[in-house]
């Protein structure tokens, strides 16, 4: 969800989509395989630094009114390094081949090594997308209070996203806890002269073993504003996924 700020601040120039009665209401839905019921406790994620998966996947609809754009990023490697208490996952994007991002993640859910591999300087910026993706999904190790809220960070700015716990459910095999997260945000859009106002809201899964985000959907809406007008309001909806 962290990353639709970027693609948000892409998409303000172009041209206004007429808004659902509800935008939030276009946000995808998770591929819950189960109700999802309240904690009645404090919950507890983390402790390992991956689990099954072999590909990460994320869908973007810049205009909902056409196709998704879809890439996902294959698991080409797992391998275990027990003295760091980590895991070492090589990841290979579908859409560039012959590239990979080698990343290193401690039990703790901390990424303490994020590179291209092998290592090129001048290709890195081709993978500088994924490598935010794959750091905004990663959660450490931590206890979500009931009742309570809990942030996410969105890159470049100082506001987090908000998420509050709706409950635990699972995907397929896997127990995950749900959560509803929404953020507003305000500013300039560089040189550009113009302002921006974006409010993003979704749902969230948290696999409670890895704290790795497994599932997300959102929406977000967009306006642009200059000289104090407005320019007109974008909607958009994206989702990912691990499996």
């Amino acid at each position: 969800m962290l990353r639709l700020l970027l693609l948000a601040l892409s998409l303000c120039g172009a041209t206004a989509y007429a808004q659902a009665p509800d935008w939030r209401s276009v946000a995808p839905p998770l591929p819950l395989s189960a109700p999802v019921t309240p904690a009645t406790a404090p919950v507890a994620i983390g402790g390992a630094a991956w689990g099954p998966w072999r590909k990460l996947c994320r869908e973007q609809w810049e205009r909902l009114d056409r196709t998704p754009r879809r890439d996902c990023l294959n698991v080409a490697g797992v391998e275990r390094d027990a003295p760091a208490r980590a895991t070492r996952l090589m990841l290979a994007p579908e859409a560039l081949r012959g590239e990979r991002l080698a990343v290193l993640r401690r039990d703790d859910g901390g990424i303490t090594s994020l590179t291209h591999e092998p290592p090129d300087a001048p290709r890195d910026g081709a993978l500088l997308p994924w490598r935010r993706h794959v750091e905004s999904w990663s959660l450490t190790a931590r206890r979500i209070p009931v009742g309570g809220t809990f942030e996410l960070p969105v890159p470049d700015s100082l506001r987090g996203v908000t998420c509050r716990p709706e409950g635990l459910s699972r995907i397929e095999a896997r127990q995950v806890l749900v959560a509803i997260c929404a953020v507003e945000l305000a500013g300039r859009l560089g040189n550009t002269g113009q302002e921006a106002r974006i409010a993003m809201a979704g749902r969230i899964a948290i696999d409670l073993p890895s704290a790795m985000i497994v599932a997300q959907g959102y929406a977000s809406r967009i306006e642009t504003f200059a000289g104090g007008r407005s320019n007109g309001v974008v909607i958009t909806a994206a989702r990912h996924w691990l499996e």
